[in-house]
């Protein structure tokens, strides 16, 4: 990149910032010099703040060639990063790095220090599929004879310990300490790496290694952290000896009230230690520009903690508590046959797009999907039982869809790093002009369907003709892609649930307006809709009847992350029982959270 920056975008994230000046909390995170956290409530802006944070230390603190990083949760929320910088003028190249906690172990710490570390692995160090993990897992478990539901407490353990040195590790759990090392072996005598291994190793990299820490020091002396309370333990221990250490300023950017990823081992209370660390600022952004006060009010009641929180709407919500007490498909009943129709009568949501139906489990999202199938409406359903599931690949494909939705006059998906990862897909074609052909074949693919309303599997069909089919029967890291692109192929055909959609929809450009909403209350975070609709809020389904304290805290910010994404309305539904997956009734009541709602808004 050239190291002038252009009219463009130096007036883009100037132009963005002067929207940051009304609000105390937003000026002064872009304000701030130094380490910082942003603590950032549901609504309160963060995407935008840390965005055009972003282009600040981009533009104004970091010199060429140096750069900035960007660790994120999810691929969506990388995405989504991109997305926003791209609208600033600022696209994703050798300055700066917008990707997974994994993404950036891998491509920075791992792939060029590794073998220099004397890390005694063959190289290429590969990145086992998750069909392999799963095989590599049941062998250790059946080695030592354990039932397979050993295996969270494994993982727990395999995340929490990160010193292999020390008394702990050995003495706290010796028998996780067994079939850990027996699967980390299978790994190793394959070549392989988990993901937990990535970020593991990373550690132990950065741990270890003054020379590396400095070499990222240099490449990155800025550093942002998205999402900061569902991140783990490794990466916090990660960011404290970079900035500490090695002088690496660090933005960490979060809400532990929205840790609900305790199950892959998130620590809330690992961004407040961080924010009460001397030599480190903290901000918070407490407006909300998503819900009205009466759905704040409701939200903060089932923290059962005070929040400082303070809607800049000028309508307060409203919260409808409903008693349908025939069960899980009386709830659907009434989704489908009162509330939804009344909802779009009323004007509260315009279209289906405008409403989410959440839910703790895919067991209810399968009732409901149910009922919705019976009455015709188009719908987007992300759970386990998703008969479309994601993948690095479809990842890729949907962000090859945004391009051609639209995406190639903004200037993202950015056309380069599409080929790159499509290069990177086709590990078997090492030749520089076989490459080289690879990529004119993709662009001449992406340029020859550009349409945003083309059905999503006519492209599929057409991209399959055009090297698809090819990498996904030749490769081997593709073998869990595989089963998931014909997978969506199927259920985007003709008569099948999927069918009606389009590139446009795919890619994320379409936007969803003709499709209701179904998603569990975890994959809901980050997203907001004028009505959301939580059904099954029955006590022992959240919370867990068999929940610790711990686990029922994770609940409560799990059932508050589903209260804030609605703007305008929100219906909690419940029968006072449930069957389980043995087919056994329980006659529990309400959940508790209800009550603590209701409470509220006396």
């Amino acid at each position: 990149m050239s190291q002038e920056i252009s009219t463009h975008r130096q007036r883009s994230y100037l132009i963005a910032r002067e929207d940051l000046r009304s609000n105390p909390g937003q000026w002064s995170a872009y304000e701030s010099k130094g380490n910082c956290v942003i603590l950032a409530g549901p609504g309160s802006g963060k995407t935008k703040t840390l965005t055009v944070k972003i282009a600040r230390v981009l533009n104004e603190d970091v010199k060429y060639p140096r750069g900035v990083a960007c660790i994120t949760y999810s691929k969506e929320c990388a995405r989504e990063l991109k997305q926003r910088l791209a609208g600033l003028g600022i696209s994703s190249d050798s300055r700066l790095f917008i990707g997974t906690v994994h993404s950036f172990c891998y491509t920075n710490i791992i792939i060029p220090f590794a073998r220099a570390a004397g890390i005694n692995k063959d190289y290429p160090i590969q990145v086992a599929s998750i069909s392999e993990c799963l095989e590599y897992q049941q062998e250790a478990l059946d080695h030592y004879n354990i039932n397979e539901r050993f295996f969270p407490r494994f993982s727990d353990y395999r995340k929490m310990h990160t010193d292999r040195t020390s008394e702990n590790w050995i003495n706290d759990d010796p028998q996780a300490v067994s079939v850990i090392e027996y699967y980390e072996n299978r790994l190793d005598e394959n070549s392989l790496i988990d993901f937990d291994g990535i970020v593991l190793l990373g550690l132990h990299l950065v741990k270890n290694h003054t020379w590396i820490r400095s070499v990222l020091s240099a490449k990155f002396p800025v550093m942002f952290i998205d999402e900061y309370q569902d991140l783990g333990t490794a990466l916090d221990e990660m960011v404290r000896i970079l900035c500490f250490e090695s002088n690496i300023r660090i933005i960490a950017v979060g809400d532990p009230d929205q840790s609900i990823y305790g199950f892959q081992g998130a620590e809330p209370q690992l961004l407040l230690d961080l924010a009460n660390q001397a030599g480190v600022e903290t901000i918070r952004l407490t407006l909300n520009y998503r819900c009205g006060s009466q759905i704040i009010r409701a939200s903060t009641s089932a923290l059962q903690e005070e929040r400082e929180y303070t809607s800049t709407t000028a309508e307060p919500g409203t919260v409808f508590v409903m008693n349908y007490d025939q069960g899980l498909s009386h709830q659907a009943d009434q989704i489908c046959e009162s509330i939804i129709p009344d909802l779009l009568a009323r004007g509260v949501a315009t279209n289906l797009g405008d409403i989410a139906i959440l839910y703790r489990n895919a067991s209810i999202g399968d009732v409901i999907a149910s009922r919705v199938n019976r009455t015709g409406w188009n719908y987007i359903r992300v759970d386990n039982n998703n008969p479309y599931q994601a993948t690095p690949l479809t990842y890729w494909l949907e962000d090859c869809a945004n391009w051609c939705a639209g995406g190639w006059r903004a200037g993202y998906p950015d056309l380069i790093d599409l080929i790159f990862k499509w290069q990177n897909f086709n590990i078997r074609i090492t030749r520089e002009k076989s490459k080289n052909i690879l990529g004119s074949e993709l662009v001449r693919f992406l340029y020859l369907n550009r349409d945003a309303e083309l059905s999503l599997n006519v492209w599929l069909m057409r991209f399959m003709e055009n090297g698809l089919r090819s990498a996904l029967d030749n490769e081997i890291l593709l073998r869990d892609d595989q089963t998931a692109v014909d997978r969506l192929i199927f259920i985007t055909s003709d008569g099948q649930v999927y069918s009606p959609f389009t590139v446009g929809y795919f890619g994320g450009l379409g936007g969803s307006i003709d499709y209701l909403n179904l998603s569990t209350l975890h994959s809901s975070k980050g997203l907001e809709y004028q009505v959301v609709i939580i059904m099954g809020l029955e006590n022992g389904i959240i919370p867990y009847y068999s929940d610790n304290e711990v686990q029922r805290r994770e609940s409560r910010r799990l059932f508050y992350v589903g209260l804030t994404r609605a703007k305008r309305e929100v219906y909690l539904l419940y029968s006072g029982w449930y069957i389980d997956s043995l087919h056994r009734r329980w006659n529990k009541g309400r959940s508790p959270f209800i009550d603590q709602v209701l409470n509220a808004l006396d």
